[in-house]
């Protein structure tokens, strides 16, 4: 879509399609990770996980909605808000980390969140 758009992007195509794209990945699995904690036995031992869910989860979507517009981008603002999902993302994957030996969803909502982390952190150099 990136490419139909009149407006050429700023930045790369192919680099600004990757992350948006795995923006989108990283809002999907939060999301569905903060849920599936909200199904467990123990949701008091989960709830910081379901927050940096939550959090993560909207970071993305809003850092990818922002990206996906290419009308009179201003670049910094867009390097703020992946930074931001950097950190957002980093910080879910630890999160989930404290919980991934005995939830799959958890281990699973980590590796995305570090691949989300480590394409933000390539898109900004």
């Amino acid at each position: 879509m990136i490419g139909a758009h009149p407006k050429k992007p700023i930045f790369k195509q192919d680099a600004l399609e990757n992350l948006i794209d795995t923006l989108y990945e990283c809002s999907e699995a939060c999301n569905t990770c903060a849920d599936a904690c909200l199904g467990e036995k123990d949701v008091n031992n989960v709830v910081r996980c379901i927050r940096t869910c939550i959090d993560c989860t909207d970071i993305c979507q809003t850092t990818a909605r922002a990206s996906s517009r290419q009308t009179e981008v201003d670049p910094e603002i867009l390097r703020a808000l992946v930074q931001a999902c950097r950190t957002a993302c980093e910080s879910c994957a630890s999160e989930c980390d404290k919980h991934s030996a005995h939830m799959d969803h958890c281990r699973i909502c980590a590796e995305v969140c570090r691949r989300c982390a480590d394409t933000c952190h390539s898109f900004m150099i």
